[in-house]
């Protein structure tokens, strides 16, 4: 847990990190982790000493972490997130950006292509296909009845998110979208791609700036929906095993017998 200069992606990861504690860290409420609630504070939620003191760890150790100068084991990295009641997928992602080590690659778009008949598989369930930016490779017929055939859009705004916003999707579903987004925007810090995807999101759907401000992380979750008046649970699937490519995909709700 020393200081560790770094540069690059692996920097740039860093200081993801530090914006993605610092903004968790106001959402936390001191009565909520057993301080005190009175007195005047300068600032929203834990204070930079009240996390590290919660977490086991130094002051000096936290405020570098924060700026993007310390390195952190996975242990304390989940400590860390503990406290910030952050998900095991939420802690996952911090231990990501943590590493030096760049993410993965995504696969050709050959390789993506060769999906494209899964989403075939579903004639009458809502599916798309997603590479790691979360950029639209294909859908199949029944997201096209529901939510609009993305060849109808140009190609800069054939993104997931941009695409459920421009549809009025369900929120439940949307604000878990925008998550993943979020999170892959961390991953790829620095990729062109996701600062024009962020810009045309807070440009055409400026009511998203809040999700994106807040800098949320954590599971897809099943959101419910209604999907061309039927009830639906909204999956994202990893057909691959790879956290780079996804199908998102919203499957007949199970009935109750």
């Amino acid at each position: 847990m020393t200081p560790s200069p770094v540069t690059g992606a692996a920097a740039a990861r860093r200081r993801e990190l530090g914006a993605c504690l610092r903004a968790y860290r106001r959402l936390v409420e001191p009565a909520s982790v057993g301080l005190p609630a009175g007195g005047r504070r300068r600032s929203q939620g834990l204070r930079r000493e009240e996390l590290a003191s919660l977490s086991g760890v130094s002051l000096t150790w936290y405020t570098g972490l924060e700026q993007g100068r310390a390195t952190a084991s996975a242990q304390v990295l989940d400590a860390v997130g503990r406290v910030l009641r952050l998900d095991e997928v939420g802690r996952r992602h911090l231990r990501r950006l943590s590493v030096p080590e760049p993410p993965a690659v995504a696969p050709p778009a050959g390789y993506l292509r060769g999906l494209v008949g899964l989403l075939d598989s579903w004639p009458t369930s809502p599916a798309a296909l997603l590479d790691h930016r979360l950029d639209v490779v294909d859908t199949n017929a029944a997201w096209a009845r529901v939510w609009g055939d993305p060849a109808g859009y140009e190609p800069s705004r054939r993104h997931v998110v941009w695409l459920l916003a421009a549809a009025s999707a369900p929120a439940g579903l949307l604000l878990a979208a925008a998550r993943q987004f979020r999170m892959a925007a961390d991953l790829h810090a620095g990729d062109p791609r996701i600062a024009e995807v962020g810009a045309l999101l807070r440009a055409d759907h400026p009511t998203l700036g809040l999700v994106w401000d807040c800098r949320g992380v954590g599971a897809f979750g099943h959101p419910v929906i209604d999907a061309a008046g039927e009830p639906a649970t909204a999956h994202l699937l990893h057909p691959t095993g790879e956290t780079e490519i996804a199908i998102l995909v919203a499957a007949p709700a199970r009935r109750e017998v």
